[in-house]
């Protein structure tokens, strides 16, 4: 009886909330900012999971919150919104945002999504050095710069050989290549410092994860999870057999019902 009682003491324990978990509170989501540093471009990522039939009014939400914002401090670049063929939804929408405005925005979308009874499923910030990226491209610059010069210089020179000047002028086109080529990356990297890409990426799915529910009542949750979404598999591949399945019983069924009567019709003809 004894070890009885205590075996019962641990489960009631382990399917219990711990008193101090605040992790089934929706609103208990990650608080940390990275302010950008001067040279430094962010990336932001956030993945958002809400009832099916909340994805569409948060999506638009968050589109009027940048429209609130003016273009030159938030503009949309990208939207989608997906039904799969299990009802499910998966929708997206991308902004480019002044980057003094992109942590305040982030947590607006956030703070929208949890009002509206979903959840912040995932967040992901990555940084880029393009301050760097810049001063190693117009230090690059100013070196092939210098030896265009020196070429040109070269060229200049009126006792120049043909095959000398030939080569002088091959240096000097793969020289202005390696000047474009700096061009392009420093005006990318300017671009990102200008500009902070944002995604808001929805999912349609049960917002309670059970993530308090202590493991064994959140294992019995997830495992029952899986024998609903196997028990719709299976009916849907039935739903998609059986109408095959019955055309062709029909066929066997008309074949010995009314083919066998043909073919012993057939026979006496045969025999005279």
């Amino acid at each position: 009886m004894r070890w009885i009682l205590v075996a019962t003491v641990l489960l009631i324990a382990g399917c219990s909330k711990p008193a101090n978990d605040t992790s089934g509170d929706h609103a208990a989501t990650p608080r940390v900012g990275i302010s950008s540093a001067p040279g430094v471009s962010l990336t932001y990522l956030y993945g958002f999971r809400l009832p099916v039939e909340r994805i569409a009014s948060v999506q638009e939400e968050h589109a009027a919150q940048c429209e609130a914002l003016a273009a030159p401090r938030c503009r949309i670049v990208g939207m989608t919104y997906d039904v799969s063929r299990d009802r499910t939804v998966t929708a997206s929408i991308q902004f480019k945002l002044a980057p003094e405005m992109a942590r305040h925005f982030g947590k607006q979308g956030v703070d929208a999504v949890v009002k509206r009874g979903g959840m912040l499923a995932s967040s992901k910030i990555e940084s880029e050095e393009s301050g760097t990226v810049i001063a190693d491209a117009e230090r690059d610059r100013a070196s092939v710069e210098a030896e265009r010069s020196r070429i040109e210089k070269q060229l200049a020179q009126p006792n120049l050989g043909s095959p000398e000047r030939i080569e002088l002028q091959a240096k000097l086109s793969e020289l202005a290549n390696a000047i474009r080529e700096s061009q392009t990356t420093r005006s990318e990297a300017a671009s990102k410092l200008a500009s902070t890409p944002m995604t808001f990426i929805y999912e349609s799915g049960d917002v309670d994860l059970s993530l308090s529910d202590g493991p064994i009542l959140g294992a019995i949750k997830d495992g029952w999870s899986n024998i609903v979404a196997g028990f719709a598999l299976i009916l849907m591949m039935l739903i998609t057999v059986l109408p095959w399945i019955g055309t062709l019983a029909l066929i066997v069924w008309l074949w010995r019902r009314f083919g066998a009567r043909l073919g012993s019709r057939r026979e006496p003809n045969d025999e005279q």
